[in-house]
């Protein structure tokens, strides 16, 4: 698993004023925190944050302006609701030997028989599994190849292939599916319609 470095640094309680101050000069205020030992205000550079997010990191190495450094997975981000902008982040930190619940991508590869032979619809319900694992066991993602998928075919989270790790997510749920070609008017319908107008009576003057 490739290592991703997130920098960041130790920030004074003040308020909410100064997370707006924090926002304005391009850094984004968070928390981080470690069970019940560790619980740290932090501020990170917006754009990093961002170019960090683009690689969907699984596990990131906190890297603080104090000299410390952490193992940790990203638990929220809550964001604008008009700009789409990340204003705030926590961070959970980890310790190497204990188990973490993470949520990792999951990525389709191939093009499925059904939407390019028969015209179907792909539809992908999950795009992220819930997994239990050590640290150093974690996948940066899940790839499902769906080449052979026709319409009508589906899969399951019980189809998905498994490493060191344990699903968290119900077995049953359907990851994707190719459903059947969308028409919205056969050539008989539009015909029928057609004829039904030239049927009309015209509208006559009393």
């Amino acid at each position: 698993m490739e290592e991703i470095i997130l920098n960041g640094k130790v920030r004074p309680n003040s308020g909410k004023g100064g997370a707006h101050k924090l926002r304005a000069t391009g850094s984004i205020p968070g928390i981080f925190y470690l069970e019940n030992k560790i619980n740290l205000l932090i501020a990170v550079n917006s754009h990093e944050l961002q170019v960090v997010l683009k690689r969907k990191p699984s596990l990131l190495k906190l890297e603080l302006d104090d000299g410390s450094t952490y193992e940790c997975v990203i638990r929220e981000i809550q964001r604008d609701p008009v700009s789409g902008r990340s204003v705030h982040i926590d961070l959970m930190g980890i310790e190497r030997g204990r188990k973490v619940h993470v949520q990792i991508p999951v990525e389709l590869t191939g093009a499925a028989y059904g939407v390019r032979t028969q015209g179907g619809v792909l539809q992908q319900t999950i795009h992220a599994l819930s997994i239990e694992c050590l640290p150093k066991d974690i996948p940066d993602k899940v790839t499902i190849d769906i080449t052979e998928l026709k319409v009508g075919s589906s899969l399951h989270v019980r189809d998905l292939p498994v490493g060191e790790f344990r699903i968290l997510d119900d077995l049953e749920k359907t990851v994707v599916s190719i459903l059947s070609p969308r028409i919205e008017k056969t050539v008989t319908e539009v015909e029928e319609a057609a004829t039904e107008e030239v049927a009309k009576p015209e509208e006559t003057e009393e």
